[in-house]
């Protein structure tokens, strides 16, 4: 199992299920979540399955996380869970090229 430091804490990573994903998508559309309120949530979604323990909001785990370090954070998390993996075979089968369209 792979680990990830935020701040002074560093916390286990797990692989995401189809299950997860469906859940975060409900989470979203209910809570209607933004775009980058959902990719922090992904994020947290993603590190409380590890660590039942971690425990935090959008808005705290947005405070904790240097802006430095999200591109770092977001890459490793969702490579290490299958995210990054999973949206691409989407965005493929949808043959889409982000922010364009059809190509």
């Amino acid at each position: 199992m792979s680990k990830i430091k935020i701040g002074d804490k560093e916390y286990k990573l797990s692989r995401l299920n189809y299950k997860d994903v469906k859940k975060m998508n409900r989470y979203r559309t209910e809570n209607k979540l933004d775009d980058l309120d959902f990719d922090t949530y992904i994020l947290i979604y993603t590190l409380q399955k590890a660590n039942p323990d971690f425990k935090m909001t959008i808005d705290e785990f947005d405070e904790a996380l240097d802006i430095n370090e999200i591109d770092f954070v977001r890459k490793e998390i969702n490579d290490f869970s299958g995210f990054n993996k999973y949206i691409k075979k989407i965005q493929d089968e949808k043959n889409l090229t982000p922010g364009i369209g059809k190509k």
